[in-house]
């Protein structure tokens, strides 16, 4: 097979295709005529260029090549084949790539029959999303053919929502009725028991049912690939209560979904960083305001789920809380999450009173862009916002540095770890050693010397501390001194797989410490990477030595586009002695075989 199934799904996954035919539909694409499905091309030299849909892109990086059937952004990092392109850009799981792929080129794929479970599974979950589907309809219809629907558009319209949003977002109105739902599903041959394992309708004790929804604004809720899964309710009086979602079901789980995620993905990707709202109403006034690229939650917490959906449209989030104890919980809750997945994480906390909703409509888009660049980064918010409700006295300060170890003891990784606790430890003027003996395992008498000083402790092996740049690989110092002098490019090689190449430990060092700095803040500083390095004095001399020895640019926009290229031709490379060593660890031929045909699409 032309690809390694295993990075797409899984090794448990079931796919009931044949080899032979997805090898059929690998074979008969083209990448160029997939890409151009959605992003203009242009011809340049042996590749087809444009811009990235993947980043807020504006000299085009995105390159596609035709001969090794791959694309890969010099800009953002990401790069695949025809199916990686199609599952990023649509949210589609493999199969539903691979499906798509055939249908573009006329492959028919004859399915293995399915076993009698997952039949009777695959029919359950059709008929849940048709019967979701059905109601959506329904409801829609009702506002905006209703007459009884003329207090729900009142409101609406007096919220600021206009009738473009209600058909983009599939808004609707559930009459005041008992059975007007039930009805209407009876009619279309929906039977009342699938529809109350859709939640959509309610048993009576006494026997029959009832319309779950009553006198309410209905959103759609659907899933990453647009199947309505599920439905909310805003009720219109004073009822409660004020928010009713459809209960969880085999198609939906609160903490797998966000609202909105299906409808703004592109507006993310395009603009390189989204929100995280609370609620429907906030999300669409935020979109009203011409702000696309937010998500809301379902009346729960961030999961690791969620997380995953999130981290695979971009790695820049802004979390948007109430600010009040409820919201700061939310953000204390989250923050983890983000930090184990290496992103990057700021937190807007509103004025009392105040949510997206009513903030937006009152002080317009611009004003909510500036008040998100200011936005603190979340551990920065954490510092900020503890301080001013516990106190700066000895006591407030205990309980602010409870709060954050509880958010620093989740992570794993040691390097981001150590940052984080350095750059705590400065801004709250308490020693790090101290933080350390609240982060360390219990029974360990001392901080692990390699999570206390970063990478540092093995980057020094066999090396001075007065580093000197000429006994390193001369391509690679060059490439990391540039960052010590040329501080804004550091974001453009964030996810360009510096870690799968550079040989010389120390500067392999310093540019994982050099991430993670940039996860934290958003930008990179060298005076405060400096300072963050802390015990790590191996890493400290050498990023000071490199600093020096940057020889001068006369133009680094130039320099950095010649350094992405570089590190492109790096990253390919790196990735073939990657797939060279599995071939040679591997006895089994189809393997090997599937490997050597990867490599080959690498060029």
């Amino acid at each position: 097979m032309g690809v390694n199934l295993k990075k797409y799904v899984g090794a448990r996954t079931n796919f009931h295709i044949r080899e032979d035919i997805i090898q059929s539909i690998l074979d008969s694409a083209n990448i160029r005529q997939v890409v151009e499905e959605f992003v203009p091309l242009r011809k340049r030299g042996r590749n087809w260029v444009g811009l990235c849909p993947f980043h807020s892109d504006k000299d085009p990086s995105f390159s596609v090549n035709e001969e090794k059937q791959i694309f890969y952004c010099f800009g953002c990092g990401q790069g695949g084949d025809a199916i990686g392109f199609l599952m990023r850009m649509q949210g589609l799981s493999f199969i539903e790539a691979l499906k798509k792929l055939a249908g573009l080129y006329g492959i028919d794929i004859p399915e293995a029959p399915l076993s009698y479970s997952e039949t009777k599974r695959r029919k359950e979950s059709e008929g849940l999303v048709g019967a979701n589907e059905e109601a959506s309809r329904f409801y829609q219809n009702n506002l905006l053919g209703s007459k009884r629907a003329l207090n729900a558009l009142k409101y609406l319209e007096k919220r600021g929502i206009g009738n473009d949003i209600i058909t983009r977002f599939g808004l609707g109105y559930a009459e005041a009725g008992w059975d007007s739902l039930l009805n209407h599903l009876k009619s279309r041959q929906v039977m009342p028991e699938l529809a109350e394992k859709a939640g959509l309708v309610v048993q009576r004790d006494g026997g029959g049912y009832y319309d779950r929804f009553r006198d309410r604004i209905i959103f759609p809720i659907h899933n990453k690939a647009g199947d309505i899964v599920a439905l909310g309710g805003r009720i219109l009086g004073d009822g409660s209560p004020k928010y009713l979602n459809s209960p969880e079901t085999n198609i939906y789980k609160k903490g797998h979904v966000l609202y909105g995620l299906h409808k703004n993905k592109d507006a993310i990707r395009q603009a390189g960083r989204g929100y995280v709202v609370e609620g429907y109403m906030d999300l669409l006034a935020l979109v009203q305001a011409g702000v696309n690229n937010v998500v809301a939650t379902l009346g729960t917490a961030l999961t690791q789920n969620h997380i995953k959906l999130l981290k695979g449209l971009t790695k820049d989030w802004v979390l948007v809380f109430d600010g009040d104890e409820a919201g700061l919980k939310a953000s204390l809750r989250a923050l983890p999450l983000f930090y184990q997945a290496d992103m990057r994480v700021k937190i807007i906390s509103l004025p009392g009173g105040d949510d997206p909703d009513t903030f937006v409509r009152r002080e317009g888009r611009d004003v909510w862009g500036r008040m998100a660049e200011e936005a603190p980064t979340g551990i920065d918010f954490v510092m900020t916002y503890g301080i001013s409700t516990h106190g700066k006295g000895p006591d407030g300060k205990a309980r602010l540095i409870e709060e954050i170890i509880s958010i620093l003891k989740p992570i794993a990784d040691p390097v981001k770890k150590s940052l984080l606790t350095g750059y705590v430890a400065q801004k709250l003027a308490i020693r790090e050693e101290a933080l350390w003996e609240r982060l360390r395992p219990e029974g360990s008498n001392r901080p692990d010397s390699d999570t206390v000083s970063g990478a540092g402790a093995n980057a020094g092996a066999g090396k001075s501390n007065g580093v000197d740049r000429g006994g390193l690989s001369k391509a690679e110092a060059k490439l990391i001194g540039f960052f010590m002098e040329h501080h804004q490019y550091v974001g453009q090689f964030m996810d360009a797989g510096l870690e799968l190449w550079i040989k010389e430990p120390i500067l392999k060092d310093l540019w994982i410490a050099i991430q993670h700095q940039y996860s934290i803040k958003g930008v990179f500083n060298f005076q405060e990477f400096i300072e963050m390095l802390g015990a790590a004095s191996e890493l400290k001399a050498a990023a000071i030595r490199l600093s020096e020895c940057s020889p001068p640019c006369e133009d680094p926009d130039e320099m950095a586009r010649g350094l992405r290229r570089y590190c492109g031709d790096r990253k390919i490379k790196a990735l073939r002695r990657l797939m060279i060593d599995e071939i040679e660890a591997t006895n089994k031929e189809e393997e090997k075989e599937s490997l050597l045909k990867k490599m080959q699409r690498l060029g």
